[in-house]
């Protein structure tokens, strides 16, 4: 059995699946199709722009889903199979693409509302990492107007809120215990109950959104279970918006002895290390990460 995990905004970066487009069909139709749906360059934005272009929102988001699919059907295509799918925030709609219960045109259609609906619908505020201090801990220290965004293992918990709030939490929280308290360079309080009104948006859209029941297993980053249920997949997609990432959860379910991280970066690689009983988790980002992977 092997696993497919699908990373979040923060995993993106300039330049990321160009050698999958220029080395692979399978991918490049990905590619090409999403040309089709998107402005005019915004490829040429994805392989060359600069680091802020690709970093903010309503480019991230579209990017990373498809550079993520690209990779995935290329794997797919050359023998590494899933038999289930699990994504970090955002990475769950291309992990439902590829477990069958979305389709790909409609998941770029339904990221692009998401990254509108999280750059226009979203009040001041934002997140932080805090590290040295075990998430029961770190809930009881903080205050009003701040609260867990992810549990993403016993070293790392982020917590999201208003900004007045959250230097009220760093204080707390070191008072508690905490190593370090480091700010994100997001610009909301995501996954936090100030973005309701974004995912009461969002769910209007969603419904006019056709989903299927998965393929493959699929692990909601919401309950942190498996769901099969498409109307609940539905509903979970609304609520992620301000419900936390159990990451730690998800990871109870995902068997091993490997799974693998498809998509730039090695941020949930660096987690299954800190989490008990996870898999260890094999980045899949680039070509050069495929090839060294088949060969040993």
């Amino acid at each position: 059995m092997s696993f497919f995990l699908f990373p979040g905004q923060g995993s993106q970066k300039p330049g990321m699946g160009k050698d999958f487009y220029e080395a692979s069909n399978v991918a490049r139709e990905i590619f090409d199709e999403a040309a089709g749906l998107l402005p005019a360059g915004f490829l040429e934005t994805l392989f060359s722009g600069k680091a802020e272009a690709i970093n903010h929102t309503r480019t991230a988001q579209p990017a990373l889903l498809i550079v993520e699919v690209a990779i995935a059907r290329h794997c797919i295509a050359g023998g590494l199979f899933a038999t289930g799918c699990a994504g970090h925030s955002l990475g769950e709609i291309p992990a439902l693409v590829v477990a069958g219960a979305l389709d790909f045109a409609a998941a770029l259609k339904l990221t692009l509302e998401r990254a509108r609906l999280m750059s226009e619908n979203v009040p001041e505020g934002g997140m932080a990492a805090v590290l040295g201090l075990d998430a029961e801990a770190i809930e009881r220290a903080l205050p009003e107007g701040v609260q867990v965004a992810n549990y993403n293992g016993p070293a790392q918990t982020i917590i999201s809120g208003r900004k007045d709030a959250l230097a009220a939490a760093e204080v707390s929280l070191k008072d508690a215990g905490a190593k370090r308290v480091l700010p994100l360079p997001v610009s909301g309080p995501f996954h936090s109950r100030f973005m309701r009104p974004a995912a009461e948006s969002f769910r209007k859209i969603l419904d006019a959104v056709e989903f299927q029941t998965p393929q493959l297993v699929f692990v909601s980053s919401v309950t942190g279970a498996p769901v099969s249920d498409p109307e609940l997949i539905r509903g979970l997609l609304a609520d992620q918006l301000f419900s936390p990432v159990r990451w730690t959860q998800v990871m109870q379910h995902v068997p091993g002895p490997a799974a693998y991280e498809i998509g730039p970066g090695n941020v949930l690689k660096g987690l299954a290390k800190r989490i008990d009983g996870a898999p260890e988790v094999v980045s899949i980002g680039t070509m050069e990460e495929l090839s060294t992977l088949v060969r040993t």
